[in-house]
């Protein structure tokens, strides 16, 4: 019986331990609405040699959405948003469109249906992690 409570304490013990370790931080490209204004956002990456554009995060006044879950392993990713007084636009044209959406390739918007977006180019560099603030 003695054995069994010193196994079990010393697993006790290495539990604690390896939960007061740091840990690898979650990675992922997130958006926060610094504005005091509810916020839609869409998002745009390459996967697989395409580009894939997505959207829309609906993101509160103060509140931040993750757009994109995971390693940052590209150097660029793009990004649009807008509220009812104006929007955060960019150069980088990607296809969307009213309603939720996931829409491989960037070209020919009007032709399959959807309408173009400038999205604005965030260069993460080699960070896993990136934050987009969008401010009044």
């Amino acid at each position: 019986m003695k054995r069994l409570f010193g196994t079990l304490g010393l697993a006790l013990v290495l539990a604690v331990a390896l939960s007061l370790l740091p840990g690898r931080a979650e990675a992922d490209f997130e958006i926060c609405n610094k504005t005091s204004r509810q916020t839609w956002a869409a998002f745009a990456y390459g996967e697989g040699g395409e580009w894939v554009s997505e959207g829309w995060w609906t993101l509160e006044a103060a509140a931040c959405a993750t757009v994109f879950a995971g390693d940052l392993t590209q150097q660029k990713y793009y990004f649009y948003a807008e509220d009812n007084t104006g929007e955060w636009r960019g150069e980088h044209s990607f296809c969307a469109q009213d309603d939720s959406f996931r829409i491989v390739g960037d070209s020919d918007c009007k032709a399959r249906g959807y309408y173009p977006l400038g999205f604005i180019e965030e260069d993460v560099g080699e960070n896993v992690d990136w934050t987009a603030n969008l401010i009044e």
